[in-house]
């Protein structure tokens, strides 16, 4: 028992002390929104994130919809619509705090997937996110409602408080677990959160709020005022451990120097604290503060250059005699549009 006991301490030491400092506020935000302390939806009336908290349906396209529907669905969750544009607001100035610090669906899952042995975790994030999800965020608010498809199917913001709810003993918990939808979302959160590298897996692929508010987030890096994980090209040594630290897979390494992709990063701020030369920060583009630290304990002068948004390095010409390969992303996501395109042409014709 002290084995495991100083094996839980030493674990513990080893987090960084920010990441410390955002387990603690992900697990006070699990305490004000789920469970049976739900006290913020209980302000509201709700004992959970559905209802008039939904952030997940108003923007939904159905079939004949006009502007006095979406009115309707805008003014049924009239909180959650204004929490919806507070978050994706506050992405653009400081980059994803909703995501990474405060929302309690994806946190728990990471909470859990962190206290699990590495070796029992699946590694998603090698997989083309972007496209995965971009892919399902179209089927998500067409293709789905136009075939009479609920938004509430696949929805984590019912099946994590569902399922804190089972573990206190709560009867409609427990009636939904063992439903076929809840079943189906169980096994999405086991297999896209606990048991998921790092636990994000579902807020990366399947997340309709992380999607919108990742192309906010990238909209955003583009302005030098904006505070957004962004990167010293000078600094940088290739030494990839932001890369492999990073939660979300955002992080890939270009000719050695570390690239963000803003439609991933999550602004957690695990790949500031694991750069030992201090190439890659939370921070507006242009600052104006001397001396600057290069390595911990060593100071130079020079104002860093901070980069938010990706830089593709020039693509080497290809001979004629090789064979053109087929980017079967890009065939995907012509499929998924064409798709959602002729729904909304076929439904609009009809109507």
């Amino acid at each position: 028992m002290k084995a495991i006991t100083a094996k839980a301490v030493d674990a513990f030491r080893s987090v960084p002390a920010y990441q410390r400092y955002r387990y603690a506020i992900i697990a006070l935000s699990c305490l004000l929104f789920l469970g049976p302390t739900a006290i913020l939806p209980g302000l509201a009336g709700n004992t959970d994130l559905c209802g008039k908290l939904c952030m997940r349906r108003f923007y939904l396209y159905f079939p004949g919809m006009n502007w006095d529907d979406l009115w309707m669905h805008v003014s049924v969750a009239l909180i959650g619509v204004i929490a919806f544009f507070a978050i994706i607001t506050f992405t653009f100035f400081f980059g994803r705090i909703w995501c990474s610090f405060i929302c309690p669906v994806g946190g728990f899952a990471e909470l859990v997937s962190r206290s699990l042995n590495d070796r029992w975790k699946i590694e998603y994030r090698s997989l083309p996110q972007v496209q995965i999800r971009y892919g399902y965020l179209g089927v998500y608010l067409v293709l789905m409602p136009s075939l009479g498809i609920s938004a509430c199917t696949l929805c984590n913001f019912i099946t994590v408080p569902r399922f804190v709810e089972a573990l206190s003993g709560g009867i409609t918990g427990l009636a939904f677990l063992f439903s076929t939808v809840g079943l189906a979302n169980l096994s999405l959160l086991f297999l896209l959160g606990f048991f998921a590298s790092k636990g994000r897996a579902y807020c990366q692929f399947l997340c309709p709020i992380g999607a919108i508010d990742a192309l906010v987030n990238r909209l955003g890096a583009r302005f030098p005022f904006t505070y957004h994980i962004r990167v010293d090209k000078q600094r940088c040594t290739g030494c990839n451990a932001c890369a492999h630290g990073c939660m979300c897979g955002a992080i890939k390494m270009v000719d050695r120097v570390a690239v963000v992709d803003q439609l991933s990063c999550m602004s957690c701020h695990e790949c500031v604290d694991l750069c030992d030369w201090n190439a890659i920060e939370w921070t507006p583009a242009a600052r104006n503060k001397t001396p600057k630290r290069v390595k911990r304990g060593v100071q130079i002068h020079p104002e860093p250059q901070w980069q938010a948004i990706e830089i593709r390095p020039r693509t080497p010409t290809k001979t004629p005699t090789k064979t053109p390969t087929v980017n079967w992303a890009r065939v995907a996501n012509g499929v998924i549009f064409t798709s959602v395109a002729t729904v909304i042409a076929v439904t609009a014709w009809m109507n």
